[in-house]
């Protein structure tokens, strides 16, 4: 359910990226089968500032290293889904402070 899901802004997404000499790595789940690459800045924050909705992503996603999820405007399969590899500290900073907003805190 899209309520229960924690959303970032374009510019925490880009925040909490785990850069590397420019580049960060991403993985799809297509059918079973995880597909991963390496995007740049540029084509990654693209694909931020394009999307339909930014999530912090669930407990399996992140114990890989990959706490945002990019969903791209009318995606309508998981497989759609970006994975993007993140700075989990920064991460956790967005996941309490949003946690605690929804919950009137």
């Amino acid at each position: 359910m899209v309520e229960d899901k924690i959303l970032l802004t374009p510019e925490q997404a880009k925040e909490v990226l785990a850069l590397n000499n420019g580049m960060v790595h991403t993985f799809l789940n297509g059918s079973g089968m995880l597909v991963g690459a390496d995007h740049s800045k540029k084509s990654i924050y693209k694909d931020i500032d394009n999307a339909e909705r930014l999530e912090i992503t669930g407990n399996s996603a992140q114990a890989m290293g990959h706490g945002l999820a990019i969903l791209p405007k009318g995606a309508k399969l998981h497989g759609d889904i970006l994975f993007v590899e993140t700075n989990m500290k920064l991460l956790k900073k967005y996941d309490k402070i949003n946690t605690e907003v929804k919950n009137g805190n």
